[in-house]
């Protein structure tokens, strides 16, 4: 059992909404505020922040549907219902269906009441749905707000590590077929997790104009990292998909290859360490092919893929084998290659360096 600073202040909203809601309010229970509460804690103060406005809109909504109905239909289980359809098509038009729950909530309370004072009954329902979500957003910023940067550090060298070490494993074939496949559903699972925790960063709420523009240009290096173990994932995922084309590489051709891509995990990993500080930000320049080399090194995967359309010719589609690993191994390494240079540029302003800004953009 995990218990978690957002479980904590889960609770502690809870339970000072209802103080809060009882002190206002004598003859309320707290109930609405405690369950607006519980429903408001969210994994960012922005998202707090956000959610704050729409369930206050929310619910002033159906506190006035509610009152409009009474009024004009009565109180009824059927005007209940009523009252629900309408607001959820309101709520849904207005793009707040995310707060549809307690707002119907909200109604029903209202609705069932048997205060003969609806007005009054409903403007307390509603404020206390409104001390709920108000506690929740204010704990939510002042009692250790969330920060995602560690967890989000630790997924990203998790299943960088793991893809790396899969990787080398499978160019020199010590690698189970239907265990590489379980490893691989897994670091799709952690890529799910990497891309929900760099969300989460990117709304945290940050008032300094000069920290969010710091931020902003930590998650270009951000998410550049995540596309370059995205494209290492893809390229194990082809390496598995067509092992049996691999295989069938010429001796020569297999070595090549895999020194080539022996030298890309190499300078992933010193990338990486580069972010860190722990190593300078000049150094990983061996990546890049002389023009020779690199026209040598296409020919081999071209001419191997002929062959493999000459030998193969009842497997239509075995040459294809061949240009899929070429393109998923050219695809990391230009992944690669910007992440080196965004890292570069990025320690070098942070060092007073001279700083070339020409391709940080957040769109690309």
């Amino acid at each position: 059992m995990k218990i978690g600073a957002r479980v904590l202040k889960t609770g502690l909203a809870i339970t000072l909404s209802i103080y809060a809601s009882i002190l206002l309010f004598p003859d309320s229970s707290g109930a609405l505020a405690g369950i607006a509460a519980s429903l408001s804690t969210q994994p960012s103060v922005k998202k707090s922040f956000e959610t704050f406005i729409s369930r206050v809109v929310a619910n002033s909504i159906g506190g006035l549907l509610a009152i409009l109905l009474i009024y004009a239909i009565g109180n009824s289980p059927i005007a209940v219902g009523v009252s629900a359809v309408l607001a959820i098509a309101v709520l849904n038009g207005l793009k707040l269906s995310d707060v549809i729950p307690l707002t119907i909530v909200t109604i029903i309370v209202i609705m069932l009441s048997t205060d003969p004072d609806y007005i009054m009954t409903a403007f307390a329902r509603v404020m206390e749905t409104f001390i709920g979500v108000s506690i929740s957003f204010v704990i939510n910023l002042l009692i250790h707000p969330p920060k995602h940067d560690a967890q989000f550090f630790k997924t990203l060298e998790s299943v960088t590590s793991e893809v790396l070490l899969l990787l080398r494993a499978t160019l020199r074939k010590n690698t189970d077929f239907s265990i590489l496949h379980r490893d691989l559903q897994w670091a799709k699972k952690q890529m799910g997790q990497f891309n929900t925790l760099f969300r989460l960063i990117s709304e945290e709420w940050i008032i300094s104009k000069s920290e969010r523009v710091a931020r902003a240009r930590k998650l270009v290096i951000y998410r550049h990292m995540g596309r370059t173990t995205q494209s290492a994932i893809e390229l194990l995922d082809t390496l598995h998909k067509y092992s049996h084309i691999y295989h069938d590489f010429p001796d020569e051709f297999r070595t090549i290859f895999r020194e080539r891509l022996e030298t890309l995990f190499t300078a992933h990993e010193q990338i990486i360490m580069k972010f860190y500080g722990k190593v300078p930000p000049e150094a990983v320049n061996y990546m890049e092919m002389n023009r020779e080399n690199r026209e040598d090194y296409l020919d081999m995967f071209f001419s191997e893929a002929k062959h493999q359309e000459e030998v193969k010719e009842h497997h239509q589609f075995e040459a294809n084998g061949v240009t899929h690993i070429m393109a998923a191994s050219f695809t990391y390494e230009e992944k690669l290659t910007n992440l080196n240079r965004l890292v570069r540029n990025y320690k070098l302003q942070n060092e007073g360096q001279q700083y070339d800004t020409s391709h940080d953009d957040l769109r690309n």
